[in-house]
């Protein structure tokens, strides 16, 4: 009877490390299926950045309009790197079986202040990990931006490490290339104690007018103006 505790602790490691297995052959399958069902087009658009493979970590934001996104972006920044994502789409029983076990996943909490996640990455990015984050916290589907929560700008001031600003141009089906534009690695300035709230937003901003101007190119439109994230309120609908 003394055994069947350590028994049942035996098949839960070899349960959790077959799992962890499978965990890892679904993340290079869906690697190789979207390189292969979306051919994405990755354009370096400057100096600083001529590969996905950085040299040096960096906090990787860009827009969200489709829920495939996240998979993209982990598909093309695919070495040494983290994402952020919502923890409850971490809880969602669809999908923990394999983020609860994927080590690249930052959980964090949009709906309620949370700071953990930005120690979990601050750890990451000390590790040698870029972080991937998708500031806007939800998608959009009608073309514009969400506001750019202020989380990023926060993390890179804190710890000095660059913004990259990458657009995707959201369109996933078969027979188009989509098209990913990667700008150049920027820095937000480092300070001790707590950054000002107005810089962090105001950094924020810049950024979202960065996105959106990558996004444009992304989708070969030409440049018009995106309005404040005061007046492009979020989209009444759900995830």
């Amino acid at each position: 009877m003394q055994n069947m505790p350590e028994n049942n602790k035996k098949k839960n490691v070899v349960f959790e490390l077959f799992m962890k297995c499978v965990v890892v052959v679904v993340i290079y399958t869906v690697r190789v299926f979207l390189w292969l069902a979306y051919r994405p087009k990755v354009i370096f658009t400057g100096n600083s950045v001529k590969s996905s493979r950085l040299q040096n970590p960096a906090i990787i934001i860009a827009n969200h309009s489709s829920m495939l996104d996240p998979l993209m972006m982990l598909a093309i920044f695919f070495h040494k790197r983290s994402i952020v994502v919502a923890k409850d789409q971490i809880e969602d029983p669809h999908f923990s079986w394999a983020l609860t076990r994927a080590k690249c996943v930052i959980p964090c909490d949009r709906f309620n202040l949370d700071t953990e996640w930005a120690l979990l990455a601050k750890r990451e990015l000390e590790k040698g990990n870029s972080v991937i984050i998708f500031p806007e916290g939800k998608c959009r589907y009608d073309g514009l931006l969400n506001e750019f929560k202020t989380g990023f700008a926060f993390l890179a001031r804190s710890t000095g490490v660059p913004v990259l600003s990458v657009a995707l141009d959201g369109i996933y089906k078969f027979g188009h290339r989509t098209r990913v534009i990667v700008g150049e690695i920027e820095k937000i300035e480092r300070v001790k104690g707590v950054p000002s709230s107005v810089h962090l937003t105001e950094r924020s901003e810049y950024f979202r007018q960065k996105v959106w101007t990558y996004k444009l190119q992304a989708l070969n439109l030409p440049y018009t103006e995106l309005p404040p994230a005061e007046k492009t309120p979020a989209e009444e609908v759900p995830n």
